[in-house]
């Protein structure tokens, strides 16, 4: 019996709680448990680099720095190269459509040439038979050589400038090549001179006209052109309105006015032509668009 109330006693003591060092209740049977407290030393002993307890070296910083800064400094350089790509597409596009502006203006402007040269000589032809004519001297030529002058729009100076409108639009920064847009500025502004002569010439022929009539016969006049409007020499002879000396010394004035100054604009626009094809030259080699 006695062993009886020992091994009770034994049975007692094991299920007793005793007080832990933190204060909450543990049990004799788990003597080799691991208590909280011991689980926060190991924890601290064995913390992650990464853990966010854990205080970094002045060398993880630099290095993380230096990480996000050449992240950053990559990216700028990559958009920058992206931006110049960009841009010298933009600027070879520009060019090659300058480049087909100034094949289109060679071909006119040898047009605008030729049309010049026959005016001159119109013009010539009309003043000399103005400072010889009379009453009866035969004026079919007087008649179709005014009538020439006066229709002589085909002179008039256009050029293709698309290109250059958008580039004024603010994409003349794009043309990094400084030959080239000094070029394209040179080109334009001896178009620009050239325009002012012409309207000049235009004004000339309008004064000329107001001439036409005190000199000429409105029925005659008419006689020089056919149904189609093309300028004819008509079958009977025709004569002048009046032969007054101050009458033909005006109209002749206002002649040999368009004779100089067609014969100046036809210089001009050949030196222009000239240019044209200078600078398709340099174009072509620099940017390789001849066999485009």
């Amino acid at each position: 019996m006695g062993n009886a109330i020992a091994e009770e006693k034994d049975e007692e003591h094991l299920e007793t709680p005793t007080p832990s060092e933190s204060g909450e209740p543990t049990f004799g049977v788990a003597s080799d448990a691991v208590t909280p407290h011991q689980e926060t030393q190991n924890m601290e002993v064995h913390k992650h680099p990464h853990h966010v307890t854990h205080k970094k070296k002045w060398g993880e910083y630099l290095l993380e720095f230096f990480m996000l800064f050449l992240a950053v400094f990559l990216g700028f350089v990559a958009e920058n190269v992206r931006e110049n790509a960009v841009e010298a597409h933009r600027e070879k596009v520009y060019i090659k459509s300058f480049y087909e502006d100034l094949t289109a203006d060679e071909n006119d402007l040898q047009r605008i040439i030729n049309n010049l040269s026959q005016e001159v000589k119109i013009a010539d032809e009309v003043g000399k038979l103005l400072a010889t004519v009379t009453a009866t001297t035969p004026a079919n030529r007087i008649y179709m050589g005014l009538t020439q002058i006066n229709r002589s729009s085909a002179t008039n100076l256009y050029v293709n400038d698309r290109t250059v409108v958008q580039l004024r639009a603010g994409g003349m920064r794009i043309i990094q090549n400084k030959r080239i847009s000094d070029s394209i500025v040179g080109y334009y502004k001896e178009v620009e001179t050239i325009r002012f002569l012409n309207d000049e010439s235009l004004n000339i022929k309008r004064t000329l006209r107001e001439k036409f009539s005190s000199v000429l016969n409105a029925a005659d006049f008419d006689k020089v052109t056919d149904s189609t409007n093309q300028i004819i020499n008509p079958a009977e002879t025709l004569f002048l309105r009046s032969t007054n000396p101050d009458a033909i010394n005006s109209c002749l004035l206002w002649v040999n006015n368009i004779k100089h100054l067609s014969g100046g604009l036809k210089i001009r626009i050949n030196e222009l032509r000239n240019r044209a094809i200078r600078i398709k030259a340099f174009i072509g080699e620099e940017f390789h668009l001849e066999n485009e």
